[in-house]
């Protein structure tokens, strides 16, 4: 056996999890995302869904091809099943979740492996992520305030949920430990699972550190995803996460804790305005439970200074109205 040969069988496994659900427009370039990476000890593991498409066939396909892929199946049970699912059938001690329509840079894995070299298998590895419509060389990036390194998993979702901007599922990698501490995917949730899941995770790493060169791709694809979805079922389930952030950070100190928790509700109310106003009611109660007034409260982002010349109510009009714009 060669030296090299030897080498790459002593590197850990990682595992990418793939949850699948009528995917079969865009699964084949998402494998080959995931074969291109340059860190080669991998295996793919695809769960589909209860698909109607033939993307099982053509997931089958590849599982006679490469070795490392690996198909299983399920009924329709939803994308956190799913991904529970991949996760119990895996065998990396590094995970990578990756949606079914989605993109990595090719040395998105084998980056953020040599920071778990660095800094030990306690941390989280971040990526940044750009938009994309057809193809990743059109694709747009995203700037936002948490592209950086945290000391904490804390002090990443406080900066995230005050405005600072979001992860994506398929920009973190994360070792195996973490995820049995964090324990499974919310299953009931039907919208921000990957916010609530992360969000434990997060809170057992000692550190987020950014991998500086990386780029993850977000597909903008379909009008019917679940991210689009504005359903009263999916804003309930909007609004249980939210609540499930302030659960799973009862007890913990920062300082910007308690207002980050209530910006959350106030992106909620400005996110869903003007449907289920009654919902949008209990985001308001929220944010006064937090000690918060909801006139007084900072907007996330830009809207913080616009909100203190034409006050709360024209910002959450004039936010409605250029999401109408861009829409049509």
């Amino acid at each position: 056996m060669s030296l090299s040969c030897d080498k790459e069988k002593k590197k850990p496994l990682v595992s990418i999890l793939i949850p699948m659900h009528n995917a079969q427009e865009y699964i084949c370039d998402t494998l080959e995302s995931s074969l291109a990476q340059s860190w080669k000890k991998l295996e793919i593991v695809v769960v589909d869904d209860g698909s109607e498409d033939a993307g099982a066939k053509l997931v089958q396909d590849y599982c006679r091809k490469f070795p490392n892929i690996r198909l299983y199946r399920q009924k329709h049970s939803g994308a956190p099943r799913a991904r529970n699912l991949a996760f119990e059938k895996c065998r990396g001690e590094y995970i990578q979740y990756l949606d079914a329509d989605d993109l990595l840079s090719e040395n998105k894995i084998e980056a953020q492996m040599r920071l778990f070299e660095k800094y030990g298998n306690e941390i989280v590895c971040s990526s940044k992520f750009s938009y994309f419509k057809k193809s990743p060389q059109d694709a747009k990036a995203v700037r936002q305030r948490i592209d950086r390194s945290y000391d904490s998993g804390l002090d990443w979702l406080v900066d995230a949920w005050s405005g600072g901007g979001f992860g994506v599922v398929m920009g973190w990698l994360t070792h195996r430990s973490l995820i049995e501490k964090a324990g499974p995917w919310n299953e009931t949730l039907l919208k921000n699972q990957d916010g609530e899941f992360f969000c434990r995770v997060l809170l057992e790493a000692r550190k987020v550190i950014l991998s500086e060169d990386t780029m993850v791709y977000y597909r903008r694809s379909s009008e019917h995803s679940v991210s689009s979805v504005r359903r009263r079922s999916a804003a309930v389930s909007t609004l249980e996460s939210l609540r499930l952030y302030e659960k799973h950070t009862e007890g913990l100190e920062h300082p910007g804790l308690r207002q980050a928790l209530a910006t959350t509700f106030l992106n909620f109310i400005i996110n869903y305005y003007p449907a289920f106003e009654e919902l949008r009611r209990e985001a308001e109660r929220e944010i006064e439970r937090l000690g918060f007034d909801r006139y007084t409260l900072p907007f996330p982002g830009r809207l913080s200074y616009l909100s203190r010349i034409v006050g709360y109510h024209n910002v959450v009009k004039l936010k409605y109205l250029i999401s109408l714009y861009r829409r049509g």
